[in-house]
């Protein structure tokens, strides 16, 4: 796998990968991530990141080791049927022996300027920084970052999730442009709008009545083990419900396992199946608990929480927004402006 040296400074140097190699897999599975609020691993990463879209790693070392990590996804966004180039980071970590060092801060300004230097079209350039990450918004604010908005974590889960017979898969070439023509109506005045991640194993799924797309959405599934939760409740969720039955199949901290769901289109006035679809993959995954990602501002997330209930495990996970942190390079002031002021579209596949 190509790598290239783009800056030494005493023992610690800056390294680029074109893919991601062994070593970095290996460095990211070790990672706990979160701060002050919940901290979690990640136990599917190798499976993700193969999945990714033109991954470059730029890394970190001392000496030999890996001690940071920044992996930059390339890909194209539009907002009102304009395009732009964009690069977004993913796996945004760095190992304890660093911490507190001051050699993260320095060094993501350097990693930050490297992957910019080059660049002559549009381009966004964006994390996702969970708001009590503290340390990592301090950090990737120095290196340029500004915020751009926020995005809400949304839980749905059902105890007892049912069956439904009226969800059919996406599979052929025509019903795909045909989800593709009906997502691009409804995020249309959306920045950082991109579909990537759709149809991945083919896991889009959709209600029809009279032939029409009335719900549908992507799932990803997903794993993670929960080392702590903030707070007393935090506390409580942690260490009471994996002790009692029905709660702890809902949420075990020890093996917690969902839908991530992305894509969502429901046809005004027919909320309520998204919902129903929900509910229906879930029993299709034998599984009782999902999270999808919306932005704050998002006309559909008000529409979908005042049509329904999303169950108990939204009540766990409610509060963790993430903060999305943007810079630019040949984007125009008044431009800037106009994409702060739109609605923020949001991957799931990027969350897990």
């Amino acid at each position: 796998m190509k790598k290239e040296i783009l800056f030494t400074d005493g023992k610690y140097s800056i390294q680029r990968h074109q893919g991601i190699p062994e070593e970095a897999l290996h460095f990211l599975d070790s990672i706990a991530w979160g701060n002050e609020g919940a901290i979690y691993e990640h136990k599917n990463t190798e499976d993700h990141i193969k999945l990714i879209k033109k991954p470059v790693l730029l890394a970190i070392y001392e000496g030999e080791k890996i001690r940071a990590t920044a992996v930059f996804c390339m890909t194209t966004v539009t907002t009102n049927s304009e395009q732009f180039n964009c690069n977004y980071i993913r796996y945004f970590a760095s190992a304890k022996e660093i911490r507190g060092k001051g050699v993260m801060k320095k060094f993501s300004i350097k990693v930050m300027e490297l992957i910019r230097e080059k660049e002559k079209e549009k381009t966004i350039y964006f994390a996702c920084i969970e708001r009590a990450n503290k340390s990592s918004y301090k950090v990737v604010e120095s290196a340029g970052y500004n915020p751009l908005g926020t995005v809400k974590t949304l839980g749905f889960s059902r105890f007892f999730p049912k069956k439904n017979i009226k969800i059919t898969q996406i599979t052929s070439k025509e019903e795909k442009e045909e989800v593709l023509n009906l997502l691009d109506k409804t995020y249309y005045n959306y920045v950082l709008t991109q579909f990537d991640s759709l149809f991945i194993k083919n896991n889009y799924f959709v209600i029809r009545e009279n032939g029409q797309i009335i719900a549908g959405c992507q799932y990803h599934r997903a794993h993670w083990v929960i080392n702590n939760m903030k707070g007393f409740t935090g506390k409580i969720v942690m260490n009471v419900v994996p002790l009692i039955p029905v709660l702890n199949k809902l949420f075990n901290p020890k093996r917690f396992e969902f839908l991530a769901f992305e894509g969502l289109y429901f046809k005004p006035g027919y909320e309520q199946q998204l919902y129903n679809l929900f509910e229906g993959l879930l029993a299709k995954e034998k599984l009782k608990s999902s999270m999808f990602w919306l932005g704050n501002t998002c006309p559909i997330r008000e529409k979908i929480l005042t049509k329904g209930k999303l169950g108990m495990i939204h009540s766990f996970i409610k509060d963790s927004d993430v903060e999305i942190m943007a810079a630019y390079k040949n984007i125009g002031e008044t431009k800037i402006e106009n994409l702060k002021s739109k609605p923020i579209f949001a991957s799931a596949f990027d969350y897990i």
